[in-house]
């Protein structure tokens, strides 16, 4: 890609400017805020974290600064979700200028879902992606298994804190896996709800919803497709429309006003994604 090319050319002639990561501290990149957010807890102080996507920003038009990608090139690790478009030229990138830089996978044991971002092709109709769905982190349940992929590999690399980050990782756990038992205890499995995007599919699959997007692959729906889609919602029984910030659009809520549903706004790539997947939760199961 042109983007990553003209990182490359950047990166070398930046390679002996000041700026970037000075702290005397070790560094560990990652793609997104929650995986930051984790590590934190894992890790304390013990790293800085070089987050490459920041909270809020839209995985399919956010450019990392030069010296976001400098940093990142100083750290120890890439912890990343394995993910296509976004992450997956981020890697290319990194390979091609940092080649001795650890690149991690935390998505083992994480059961990847397909079909839930299928495209259009002009006929009115649907087809099926593929490629597997980006967006683990809207699971509680994917998001334990990354935080528990991150704790092994900490362990690893700093042995003689094996036991701090075993302690961490396992706090850690158990607060997602009592919020997990939260949601599992509300009445909402069999509702519907709906939203602009497709991001909410594996926090569906954990609880037995049924999620209605009036978007699929990234791609704007035709008028036809919207209408299809909103008479879907309507016919669902859907209560809620939840926005997004990183795919914020002026329509939601006419759109929500329309069909009658209450609104919520979530940010999936924030420290505060928990928190949103619990409010989620609560809002479907409100209505």
């Amino acid at each position: 890609m042109r983007l990553f090319s003209l990182f490359s050319i950047l990166l070398i002639i930046l390679s002996g400017c000041g700026g970037g990561h000075t702290s005397d501290r070790p560094a560990i990149a990652v793609s997104f805020e929650p995986q930051a957010w984790m590590l934190k807890q894992i890790a304390g102080d013990d790293f800085d974290i070089v987050t490459l996507l920041p909270a809020g920003s839209d995985p399919e038009t956010y450019q990392p600064s030069i010296s976001t990608m400098k940093d990142v090139g100083k750290a120890e690790a890439f912890f990343t979700l394995g993910t296509d478009g976004f992450e997956k030229s981020l890697t290319q990138s990194i390979a091609s200028n940092f080649p001795d830089l650890k690149v991690v996978d935390c998505t083992a044991g994480v059961e990847k879902i397909t079909g839930t971002h299928g495209h259009h092709d002009g006929d009115g109709q649907d087809h099926e992606s593929e490629e597997f769905d980006p967006h683990m982190l809207a699971s509680i349940r994917n998001s334990i298994e990354i935080a528990d992929n991150m704790t092994r590999y900490m362990m690893t690399i700093h042995p003689e804190k094996s036991d701090e980050y075993q302690r961490a990782g396992e706090e850690l756990k158990a607060l997602m896996k009592a919020m997990d038992d939260s949601i599992c205890k509300m009445n909402i499995k069999g509702k519907s709800f709906a939203m602009r995007h497709p991001s909410l599919s594996y926090f569906a699959r954990d609880y037995g919803l049924n999620q209605i997007a009036l978007q699929s692959d990234g791609k704007e729906a035709s008028p036809l497709q919207i209408s299809r889609q909103m008479d879907q919602m309507k016919e669902s029984g859907a209560r809620v429309f939840i926005t997004e910030k990183e795919h914020a659009s002026v329509g939601d809520e006419e759109t929500a006003g329309q069909l009658g549903l209450n609104t919520i706004e979530v940010s999936l790539n924030s420290k505060d994604w928990l928190d949103d997947l619990m409010k989620t939760a609560n809002e479907i199961n409100r209505n």
